[in-house]
């Protein structure tokens, strides 16, 4: 066996090793993010980016001296060389922890990596999207979910994604169809259902968006989006202690939802309940400082 041969021989078998150890790392990585402790899953992932893409599996010091003599004329960084595709997987579970977190920035960052490696992930492309959206890069966001639905036509999340990106543009009759293809293809999705629901509302449309609404809540009760969606037609209606309940029942299921707490202010408002009130106004503005305007221009509007 030659030299040349042998020492590659020696790194991939130390790749083998520090793949497997990679894949634990990403498993641990998953299970940490499911149960909410996302700084466990960060630190999961990042051992896993490190052991599945450092430099020949971080090969002894005599083999690593054999190697570079293989080619000595290439520069440090041009070495370090990906040796699993574990890496792109770990890159966007961490992606994802941030995200959890609030951390948009390092999420795209780690979604961006990713992508280097695997231009082609569409779990990737996805998660960018949404942190993207998030972020209101709404153009950014379309071009990743229109990506997405290029590498693959049947991917749901690509049309959810576009059509909640047309929605926030004002664009609600491509959104719709958007929302249409994803009920088409996952016909009890319960999330198509919720923003289809959306445009609807915002279309003016209430009676087919409460329908929407009713049925997302029937296919997931567990999550908020029906009974926010829900809470906000019957707000719209005048419907206050119906409205209530329902944006009550949104923010048991996630407390982030900034505008429930916001919109049940002025549902309490509207029944004259001004502590409530004023508490819900106070726990908007505390989760989001910006909010502060909006709720009071708002007010002005509705009561002057």
């Amino acid at each position: 066996m030659s030299k040349t041969l042998a020492i590659i021989v020696v790194l991939f078998a130390a790749a083998s090793i520090y793949s497997q150890d990679a894949n634990d790392l990403n498993k641990r990585g998953v299970k940490s993010f499911e149960r909410g402790d996302y700084n466990s899953a960060i630190a999961d992932f990042t051992r896993a980016i490190e052991l599945s893409s450092r430099l020949a599996a971080r090969p002894s010091d005599s083999v690593r001296k054999n190697f570079l003599e293989i080619d000595p004329t290439t520069s440090e960084a041009d070495r370090v060389t990906v040796l699993d595709p574990l890496t792109a997987v770990a890159y966007t579970g961490r992606g994802k922890a941030y995200f959890a977190k609030g951390e948009f920035e390092k999420a795209i960052s780690d979604y961006d990596h990713a992508l280097t490696i695997t231009p082609s992930m569409t779990a990737a492309l996805l998660c960018r999207g949404i942190a993207r959206f998030g972020m209101q890069q709404l153009d950014l966001a379309l071009a990743d979910f229109e990506r997405v639905i290029t590498f693959n036509k049947n991917q749901i999340g690509g049309y959810i994604g576009r059509g909640a990106v047309r929605q926030a543009q004002g664009n609600l009759t491509a959104a719709i169809d958007d929302f249409n293809t994803a009920i088409k293809l996952e016909p009890k999705n319960p999330m198509a259902y919720y923003y289809r629901g959306e445009s609807r509302r915002r279309s003016g449309r209430l009676n087919e968006a409460l329908a929407d609404f009713e049925y997302s809540i029937t296919l997931n009760s567990k999550l908020p989006n029906g009974f926010l969606g829900r809470g906000m037609v019957r707000l719209g209606q005048g419907q206050f202690e119906d409205a209530i309940k329902d944006l009550t029942q949104a923010i048991d299921r996630d407390g982030r939802l900034v505008h429930a707490y916001a919109n049940r202010g002025f549902c309490n408002l509207a029944l004259h309940k001004t502590g409530e009130a004023e508490a819900d106004f106070a726990k908007a503005i505390e989760m989001d400082p910006s909010m502060e305007a909006e709720i009071k221009a708002a007010r002005s509007k509705i009561f002057p």
